[in-house]
């Protein structure tokens, strides 16, 4: 027996999973200030910052976007459960 998708739970996944990426956003924000706002000045301190900023940034990016594309299927895939049960 074959059970079907529960449109709900399926869009609240995809909820989930964009406050979650909201979330990885506003910490990487508030960490990415306080790396910036460091009592340091020089060129360490200046390849520090565009790392972190240049690898760890363009990964929290990856993470928000895909966490955002997959909500959108959830959700979309949900909605597209409904019609067809209606």
């Amino acid at each position: 027996m074959k059970k079907g998708m529960n449109p709900e739970a399926v869009e609240q996944m995809g909820t989930t999973a964009e406050t979650a990426g909201e979330g990885v956003n506003t910490i990487y924000t508030t960490v990415q200030g306080r790396v910036t706002d460091f009592d340091w000045t020089g060129e360490d301190r200046d390849k520090y910052v565009t790392e972190f900023e240049g690898t760890l940034g363009g990964l929290v990016q990856d993470v928000v976007t895909q966490l955002g594309e997959f909500a959108e299927r959830a959700k979309k895939n949900a909605q597209q459960q409904r019609d067809a049960s209606s």
